[in-house]
């Protein structure tokens, strides 16, 4: 899924002027994308974390998280900082241009205990005890409007947004 949507960020740049850019923690992961689109040119990555995005505010269209949010801790530390998973969508909202769109996805784990504990021994609790179901929650107390959700069966659920045109109206 990740090397389509770059795919289709790219075909979009080409349209808008805009250059799509990549955000993850990992140099490995920042090297990786960087030889996938080596030949498509305008694409760049950069080394960051969600929760302290190194761009203006509302410096993007679209924002896109694809399969990163069950990385990030699901309930608050015990002192600051602020929980990590509010704090990336509050990030993803302010560099978002108003009238711009958002779309999150990630993992939605099996709904069976069994299913739950094998995914968990596959690869781990971050995966197998993922609260999907606030994905939503998170988009909205971010700010963001005009909400879809879905399912790509079997495992990714995915909210799309709007972040309003104008302050306290829905665009």
């Amino acid at each position: 899924m990740r090397h389509r949507l770059s795919h289709s960020a790219h075909d979009r740049r080409r349209h808008t002027g805009r250059d799509p850019l990549g955000i993850d923690p990992s140099d490995q992961v920042i090297e990786h994308a960087r030889r996938l689109a080596a030949d498509r040119p305008g694409c760049t990555f950069e080394r960051g974390i969600a929760e302290q995005l190194e761009a203006p505010d509302a410096s993007f269209d679209v924002v896109v998280s694809s399969l990163m949010v069950h990385h990030l801790p699901a309930r608050p530390p015990a002192r600051p900082p602020a929980p990590a998973r509010p704090q990336a969508l509050a990030e993803m909202y302010r560099v978002c241009r108003r009238g711009g769109r958002l779309m999150v996805a990630d993992f939605r784990p099996p709904k069976s205990r069994i299913g739950r504990h094998l995914v968990g021994a596959a690869t781990g609790p971050a995966m197998e005890n993922n609260p999907i179901d606030r994905l939503e929650t998170l988009v909205r107390d971010a700010g963001f409007t005009d909400m879809a959700v879905g399912d790509l069966r079997p495992w990714i659920r995915y909210v799309t947004a709007r972040r309003p045109a104008a302050p306290g109206r829905a665009s």
